[in-house]
C-alpha cells in the first residue's frame, strides 16, 4: 500500500508529466479532465491537444487527468484537438463488451465560450453521433444524458 506522502508525490509527478505533453492553449489555470461518454463503446486512449487524459466505459465516465492548462485569456475562444480511440461494444443486458476492431478518430472541438472565471474542470461529452463537445467548469460536471435502464457498471 503506498503511504499519502508517496501518493502526494506521484500525483505530482503525473501532473508534471501530463503537462508537459500538453500543447494546450497559452498558459492558464491547470484544470481536471473530465469525460461522459454517453455511447455504447469503450473509448480509449483519449488525447487532448497531444496529453492523454484516459478512456472512458460505454455510458459512463472518465479522464481524471490533470496538467492541462485552462485557456488564460477568457476573451478568446479555445479549439482542442481530441483524439480517440473507438474500441469494444457494451451490451447493457448482459453486462458485458464484445470485441470489436478499434476506429482511431480525431475532432477539432470548440470549447463552450463564454469560460468560467476560475475553471477547474475541462470536461468532455462523447455523443452517439460521434461528435465530442467541450466546456470549463467550475464546478463538479455533470452528465447530460443518464445512461440507459439497467446499466450495470
Amino acid at each position: 500500500m503506498i503511504d499519502t506522502m508517496k501518493r502526494h508525490w506521484l500525483k505530482f509527478l503525473g501532473a508534471a508529466l501530463m503537462g508537459g505533453c500538453a500543447q494546450a492553449q497559452p498558459a492558464g489555470r491547470a484544470v481536471t479532465t473530465v469525460t461522459f461518454n454517453y455511447t455504447d463503446r469503450y473509448l480509449g486512449d483519449i488525447a487532448v491537444d497531444g496529453a492523454w487524459t484516459g478512456g472512458a466505459d460505454a455510458f459512463g465516465m472518465g479522464g481524471g487527468a490533470e496538467g492541462l492548462l485552462a485557456p488564460s485569456d477568457p476573451s478568446r475562444k479555445a479549439v482542442l484537438h481530441v483524439r480517440w480511440v473507438v474500441a469494444d461494444i457494451y451490451d447493457v443486458a448482459s453486462n458485458t463488451y464484445s470485441r470489436r476492431p478499434d476506429e482511431p478518430r480525431t475532432a477539432e472541438v470548440p470549447v463552450a465560450w463564454p469560460y468560467p472565471a476560475s475553471p477547474d474542470y475541462l470536461v468532455l461529452h462523447f455523443y452517439p453521433d460521434g461528435h465530442v463537445e467541450a466546456e470549463l467548469e467550475a464546478d463538479r460536471p455533470k452528465r447530460r444524458i443518464p445512461p440507459p435502464p439497467g446499466y450495470h457498471r
